[in-house]
């Protein structure tokens, strides 16, 4: 073997040992750093197979599946014969209970949070163990908006013959969604929107789901992700990142004006209901993280549920004052990487924060009074 061949091979053999240890240094980095990464930043939830699913409806447009198991985030829910979370309550009164029926979206629907977590079995645990039997109807279906929520309780929520009906409001509430509809898959699009490659079969697989959860387990792949739709968002904002944008600055564009005035419809068309039917009413504002993490003075949410609310003589709790004494960061009360939903302790916290205002306004002693008072006989539906 010549010199320069010699020479050639042995460069060649330094080469690999350099791209080896370039490679192992590199892997070493990111192991170090995944490692470092896992000790401050929290792990998202994973996505078990198969998310619930949605049914369209004639009044209502859209609602969960009877009878259908499957998961919330990882979360496993199983849905009523009568399309709601949680046992099946039968519409005949027990003598001696309290019955509360709450309605609301994903959040009082518990997206994310294990079903003795929802902020319904909460609430009915907290006021047990003050002694008052009470039982919750958990009536949150995701994505509703408002006049779902007040349509539900004229078809259905009425034959339960609630003492109380809560209603929990969300920021997105103000969304309109007459151009909803159910893809053929059973997830909700926009009416001009194909069923699109997110619902094609071969993206709904267990396969899929768990090769999705496997990236996600990396907290830099994660957050890389996340800040790539961050930045995304802000160059190229969607409707929905504009709605919240002009709801939090207070703009009062025409989509704004038009959402508070649907509100507002519905709000006073609930106080007609509770005055017909003989249920006392809360509307219950629930917190934008957003607005925990910085301030936004000028936000037409709450304020103007709020005066929505003083208008139509109906009751208000704003859970932000609770929420911000306790708020230790977004993941001490919500879901990590989500920007709506509360976690196990957001729901307990909204739940006591409703029974300590029932306590301070009179609302269970008057509640107290009525069961005592109640025919010892089931109640037949109206």
């Amino acid at each position: 073997m010549t010199h320069k061949a010699l020479v050639n091979g042995s460069r060649g053999t330094e080469r690999k040992v350099r791209a080896i240890l370039l490679a192992g240094s590199i892997l070493f980095s990111l192991l170090a750093g995944e490692a470092v990464a896992r000790l401050f930043l929290p792990a998202p939830l994973p996505w078990r197979y198969p998310q619930l699913r949605f049914r369209s409806l004639p009044v209502l447009r859209f609602g969960l599946i009877p009878g259908e198991i499957g998961y919330s985030a990882d979360k496993k829910v199983r849905v009523n014969a009568r399309g709601l979370r949680g046992s099946l309550v039968p519409y005949e009164r027990t003598p001696g209970r309290i019955r509360f029926l709450l309605l609301g979206d994903s959040i009082v629907f518990g997206y994310g949070v294990g079903q003795d977590e929802t902020l319904g079995e909460r609430l009915a645990d907290t006021l047990r163990k003050d002694g008052l039997p009470a039982e919750v109807i958990n009536s949150g279906v995701p994505a509703y908006s408002i006049e779902e929520e007040i349509a539900f309780l004229e078809l259905d929520g009425i034959r339960y013959r609630p003492d109380y009906v809560i209603l929990g409001f969300c920021w997105n509430d103000l969304n309109d969604n007459h151009g909803i509809r159910v893809s053929s898959e059973g997830w909700l699009v926009s009416a001009a929107q194909g069923d699109g490659p997110a619902s094609h079969p071969l993206w709904e697989t267990p396969a899929t789901y768990e090769l999705r959860n496997l990236v996600k387990r990396s907290r830099i792949a994660y957050t890389a992700m996340t800040g790539l739709r961050s930045v995304q968002e802000n160059l190229w904002p969607d409707s929905h990142y504009l709605f919240r944008k002009s709801v939090l600055e207070g703009m009062q564009t025409q989509a704004i004006v038009q959402a508070w005035e649907r509100v507002a419809r519905n709000v006073r068309r609930l106080q007609e209901l509770s005055v017909q039917h003989g249920f006392r009413v809360l509307v219950v504002a629930l917190p934008l993280p957003l607005a925990l993490e910085a301030d936004f003075p000028r936000s037409s949410y709450p304020k103007s549920l709020a005066e929505i609310a003083a208008r139509e003589g109906v009751p208000f709790l704003d859970l932000q004052g609770s929420f911000r004494g306790a708020f230790r960061g977004h993941d001490s009360l919500f879901i990590p990487y989500d920007a709506d939903h509360p976690n196990g302790a957001g729901h307990a916290l909204a739940a006591a924060s409703i029974r300590d205002y029932l306590e301070k306004n009179g609302g269970l002693a008057l509640l107290i009074s009525s069961v005592r008072h109640r025919p010892s006989f089931p109640d037949t539906p109206r």
